[in-house]
């Protein structure tokens, strides 16, 4: 029997689950701290696996929640704060998809139990992440919120985001075919990975492309207030929940910035002894090769058994001893100019 995978464990109250993220863009770490309503979560994990798949991923446009409050809160913050940096667009999206690329990877398997299990971006920020297809769910709805132009990119057994752009480098298809729109691929789940910068695996694989339409996405029967319908000519009861469950809206603060500390700093503080170990090490190979080298001039002297008898041969020899090769420590005849071992100048 299947059974409905667990709920997320990290509730703290009974109106939100509280959560904290972290990533660095620009030579900044940011942090943020979001508190997100337990009934809104609830109403995305109720909707079955079943449902969730049955387009399989050319339908994950049902789980691109844009219409969602919370989610349209979450972008607006983003879209504020990057203005406030006063980035361009480029920098704009690749700081959204910074933030996406910090949260876990995870298996469906695992954490569900289930083989294939989209999650709606509340669930992926509740779970503090996914596998492939969720974090690409959560950066194109936020994206997409922001203004941008977004497509689903499906190469085999992964999924990504392919966002709208211009004379921009990188990996980039013409959608729809042979149209001058282009979208440049966005790697979700890899720390680094910049707009256009296909993963190796990928390269020359046959990929998918899904538009995503909005009319088709699940809206939860959860509003922030109750909703006001205006009469139309044609039409005099809502769309969507005509009865919507009402919460009071949670506050949601900017993210935070603080300066990176310099990796050589974090280096020798929080590695001390291996840098104490690597300066003795390097001692003590210096004082291995100036020993070595005095070794070899001293074997290579040449000994005379008979100074009498030897007495032209020794005085040839002491001539060939005259010059030492500073850089090698060979013995050069009297004579040489550059080392016969090494061919480096010695006089």
């Amino acid at each position: 029997m299947i059974t409905a995978p667990p709920r997320a464990s990290a509730q703290t109250s009974e109106q939100t689950y509280e959560k904290s993220f972290a990533w660095d863009y620009n030579g900044q770490h940011w942090t943020w701290n979001l508190s997100i309503p337990t009934a809104l979560y609830d109403a995305y994990r109720d909707v079955s696996v079943s449902v969730r798949t049955r387009n399989g991923p050319a339908g994950y446009g049902y789980l691109t929640t844009t219409q969602d409050y919370y989610i349209k809160s979450l972008a607006q913050k983003l879209m504020d704060i990057t203005t406030q940096m006063g980035y361009n667009d480029y920098d704009k999206v690749s700081f959204v998809l910074a933030f996406v690329q910090n949260l876990r990877y995870t298996s469906d398997l695992v954490t569900t139990g289930y083989d294939e299990y989209p999650r709606f971006p509340i669930e992926t920020l509740v779970d503090e992440g996914g596998d492939c297809e969720d974090t690409a769910i959560l950066f194109a709805t936020l994206t997409r919120i922001m203004g941008y132009g977004v497509v689903y990119i499906n190469p085999p057994n992964h999924y990504a985001v392919g966002i709208l752009g211009d004379n921009l480098r990188g990996t980039h298809w013409a959608y729809p075919p042979d149209s001058n729109q282009t979208y440049y691929y966005c790697e979700t789940t890899g720390v680094n990975f910049k707009i256009g910068q296909l993963p190796q695996e990928f390269n020359g694989q046959t990929v998918k492309i899904y538009a995503i339409y909005e009319t088709n996405q699940f809206i939860p029967a959860i509003a922030l207030t109750a909703p006001t319908v205006q009469p139309s000519p044609t039409q005099t009861t809502p769309t969507f929940n005509p009865n919507p469950t009402t919460i009071a809206p949670p506050s949601i603060p900017d993210p935070m910035a603080q300066p990176v500390l310099p990796l050589s700093l974090d280096l020798i503080t929080e590695n001390a002894g291996l840098f104490v170990i690597i300066i003795v090490a390097i001692a003590t190979l210096m004082a291995v090769t100036v020993l070595s080298t005095k070794t070899k001039r001293i074997k290579s002297i040449p000994q005379t058994s008979n100074p009498a008898t030897h007495k032209g041969e020794h005085a040839e020899n002491s001539q060939s001893i005259e010059k030492f090769c500073v850089f090698c420590g060979v013995a050069n005849r009297g004579y040489a100019t550059f080392c016969e071992k090494c061919g480096k100048q010695i006089s």
